[in-house]
């Protein structure tokens, strides 16, 4: 029981790190108030193709669907609104968008991101750690 209530908890404070970043003003932006904490280091490739509004609600999307996706991992940890059953699905997903998220807007302070989506993948994914059994279920 007590592992389950800290890896809920894990994933709960996780998802609203992803929820804040969504919004916070990346500091480091030539328009701080327009651009937010992602966007701004979009890669020139990306930056090529799309336009700073296109970036700003790309980084959005996928940091708030990430931050959502891992909120309602850590929820159905605890049986509250989704079913148990469902918290692994939903921390692997949300790290792949994570990952992804990374990928397009990549800058080394985001280095504890994708080893932590890549942490989650192997050891919830791969391993299946920790089982039913060690959760309490």
């Amino acid at each position: 029981m007590f592992l389950r209530i800290v890896i809920g908890v894990l994933f709960i404070l996780h998802g609203v790190i992803h929820g804040v970043l969504a919004v916070v003003p990346n500091p480091n932006a030539a328009q701080p108030a327009v651009a937010t904490f992602f966007s701004e280091w979009a890669g020139q490739w990306l930056r090529g193709m799309l336009s700073g509004s296109a970036l700003q609600i790309i980084a959005i999307v996928l940091a708030v669907i990430a931050g959502a996706g891992f909120i309602a991992a850590g929820l159905a940890m605890f049986d509250f609104l989704l079913p148990h059953d469902w918290w692994r699905a939903l921390a692997i997903a949300s790290s792949v968008v994570s990952l992804i998220l990374c990928a397009l807007f990549w800058n080394t302070y985001l280095i504890a991101g994708p080893v932590i989506a890549i942490a989650i993948i192997v050891v919830v994914g791969l391993l299946r750690w920790p089982t039913e059994a060690m959760l309490g279920y």
